[in-house]
């Protein structure tokens, strides 16, 4: 199988504000191996940096520039997530999509899912090493529409959990063949049994500051460390929206 690997520079306006910013995408090119991708990454960070030390000194140095900030503020760049695509399949089909990795604005890596999302490679739960955050947390959900601060309520599935959820499963499957199957000698294998978990189980349950129960399920490489720092007055607001449905809804949120 060929595979082609997409990369994206995900950014914002400066003039853009928590909890919700709305984001935009520049595609960056196609590459044929992700070391390529990456280096190309590197690259364009490198040269944002660069861009930003200038508009600094600009800004110190002429009026016009401070103006024009005021006015216009600058693209801030928020992430860049490099997508991997099978070649010779129609684009519509979520099959064609290998890998995603994320990074952040200086090119470190983020997050990772290696599960093709035809989900023949199966979600089977996290390390404990590989969750990085933790109920209570606060973190910036980035994606190409938009960057919103949350409070992680719960994080990803581990991998005693995965265990746990085959062997009910099974059991079930079992007690669904017995009652379906008029044969009683047929073998019933457990490799056979159609639930398993796919990529889009690989994801935290986050709550942002809408009106009432406003949660939902990031893909793993969408969540990241906030960008920026984050006001006191948000913090506390996220920890009381964190305590309500913790009051709500119990630890398993």
């Amino acid at each position: 199988m060929k595979t082609v690997f997409e990369l994206i520079r995900i950014y914002t306006n400066s003039k853009t504000r928590y909890p919700l910013r709305k984001s935009q995408t520049n595609s960056m090119g196609l590459f044929s191996t992700l070391a390529k991708a990456e280096a190309q990454m590197i690259h364009d960070a490198e040269g944002y940096h660069e861009n930003e030390q200038e508009r600094l000194k600009d800004i110190a140095e002429k009026e016009e520039y401070r103006n024009d900030e005021k006015r216009f503020g600058h693209d801030v760049v928020l992430a860049y997530r490099i997508t991997e695509y099978e070649l010779d399949t129609e684009v519509w089909k979520c099959s064609s999509t290998q890998s995603v990795r994320t990074y952040t604005a200086d090119g470190k890596p983020n997050d990772e899912s290696l599960l093709d999302y035809q989900c023949e490679r199966h979600f089977k739960g996290r390390t404990p090493e590989q969750i990085r955050f933790q109920p209570g947390d606060i973190v910036e959900v980035i994606d190409e529409w938009g960057a919103e601060l949350c409070v992680v309520g719960h994080a990803q599935p581990t991998t005693e959990d995965y265990v746990s959820f085959r062997k009910r499963c099974w059991e079930d499957c079992m007690k669904d063949c017995q009652k379906s199957c008029r044969d009683k000698s047929v073998e019933v294998k457990e490799e056979n049994c159609i639930f398993h978990w796919d990529y889009s189980d690989d994801c935290y349950l986050v709550y942002s500051l809408g009106e009432g129960d406003t949660h939902f399920h990031p893909e793993s490489p969408k969540v990241f460390r906030p960008t920026k720092p984050v006001p006191k007055a948000l913090r506390e607001k996220l920890k009381a929206k964190y305590e309500e449905m913790l009051r709500l809804y119990g630890a398993n949120s």
